[in-house]
């Protein structure tokens, strides 16, 4: 029977001419066939030897066709010549990894990568064997990715917020020009850094807690508002919104997207509307509403700590509106409160309810006579001449006290109050002039 040699590296394969006749030939050939690689053998003479069936999908013609052609009539001109410099070095004992795009029969692109070995029989080469694996999916798969970054790219350079790209530790891998501007920083001095030294140190600890629920798996976004650290030592407030990234399959690490807006503007417009719900605007002082809301949270953390109220009424003011008018008035008020400020240590507090009335609130008040002796002193420092333009004209203040827990707010106001006329009847009663001893 005739038999032709199939060479494998390092030794010889006798197939005969007729592979239904040998078990061997059929096992093998049945291998490489359902294999989806192009599987092939060429001589140094660049003829083929065997081809499995996987060439028909890809040039239309079968093992059978493509036995003893030569590379170039399989590959084509413009493919063999780019291909010609592998083969060389393969016939030179070189493998050879390159990849290749090809048409196929039916007139598909093809991404592929192929492997060119050298047979090498006693330092001689006999030939080379051919593996020719598709991976256009792969490539596809590449470039989709290769693109969808590039986009990603161009969104996040061009975004008008600002936008980085972190590790679940803090650490940036990507900033934006905008956060950059934001922040007052270069891209270069923010890259690879703990963004977490940015942060305002008050606002840390809620952002530890954010980053954890990303790690244990509660949440995959969040959305808060907090201060950060400019370049200039200043504070900006920052939404941001952020979103866990996972790796994917391949193994990558999850990544933690955050976007930054400022909201500073926001933030201090806030602020200044809470101020001003809580202060009155004529003097400064804190009005009515602040008063109420520090007596109750004083009751709320120290429920059984007493406190003192000291009311204060200005005997006379209303001549001075109507002698110089409301502006004059104002004028007055405005002092009395400056007085007032001045002789009210901290933690105590001033407040304007209306009007010519005041308030102190003695939160600390362990004894009954330290909201005496300091009623006393608010009565000493309000009592007395008052200049407005060239006149000056003298004014009484009015003071009461109370002390004791508080319970009520209101109702400590109230007992103050109370106090408060019943010594300014005594004091009308007495008429002294200059006013009035506590």
């Amino acid at each position: 029977m005739h038999k032709s040699t199939l060479p494998f590296r390092g030794c010889s394969l006798s197939i005969e001419k007729q592979p239904t006749h040998d078990e061997e030939y059929r096992r093998f050939r049945l291998l490489i066939d359902r294999l989806p690689a192009l599987i092939g053998y060429w001589d140094k003479d660049m003829r083929n030897v065997i081809a499995n069936d996987a060439y028909v999908e890809f040039f239309g013609m079968s093992p059978g066709e493509i036995r003893g052609r030569h590379i170039r009539e399989v590959l084509g001109d413009a493919v063999y010549a780019l291909n010609l410099p592998y083969i060389e070095g393969a016939l030179a004992g070189r493998e050879q990894l390159f990849e290749r795009t090809l048409v196929d029969a039916r007139g598909a692109t093809r991404y592929t990568q192929a492997s060119y070995i050298p047979d090498i029989v006693d330092d001689e080469v006999q030939g080379f064997y051919v593996l020719v694996t598709d991976v256009t999916a792969r490539v596809e798969a590449e470039r989709s990715r290769d693109e969808a970054l590039r986009l990603f790219a161009v969104s996040v350079a061009n975004a008008p917020f600002g936008e980085a790209v972190l590790t679940t530790t803090g650490r940036t891998l990507l900033v934006n020009p905008a956060l950059c501007r934001l922040l007052g920083y270069t891209a270069e001095e923010l890259t690879g850094v703990d963004f977490r030294d940015y942060v305002h140190p008050c606002d840390r600890p809620t952002g530890e807690e954010e980053v954890e629920s990303f790690l244990n798996g509660t949440a995959t976004q969040i959305s808060s508002e907090r201060r950060y650290l400019r370049s200039d030592a200043s504070t900006i407030w920052m939404q941001r919104n952020a979103a866990l990234a996972p790796g994917g399959e391949y193994g990558a690490e999850d990544v933690i997207i955050a976007q930054f807006q400022d909201v500073t503007a926001r933030k201090l417009a806030e602020a200044e509307l809470a101020r001003l719900a809580v202060t009155d605007q004529l003097t400064g002082l804190n009005n009515r509403h602040a008063l109420i809301t520090h007596i109750e949270e004083h009751r709320t953390t120290q429920p059984t700590a007493p406190v003192g109220i000291i009311f204060i009424d200005l005997d006379g003011f209303k001549q001075v509106n109507d002698k110089h008018g409301h502006a004059a008035g104002d004028t007055v008020l405005a002092e009395v409160a400056r007085r007032l400020n001045d002789a009210v240590p901290e933690p105590d507090s001033a407040y304007r309810l209306g009007g010519d009335e005041f308030v102190v609130f003695v939160p600390e008040a362990g004894q009954e006579a330290v909201v005496a002796e300091l009623a006393a002193t608010v009565c000493s420092v309000l009592t007395g001449r008052y200049t407005l333009e060239l006149d000056e004209f003298h004014l009484t203040a009015s003071v009461g006290w109370t002390w004791g827990q508080a319970d009520d707010a209101e109702e400590l106001i109230r007992r103050a109050d109370v106090d408060m006329y019943r010594h300014k009847t005594r004091l009308r009663e007495s008429a002294v002039p200059g006013g009035r001893s506590i």
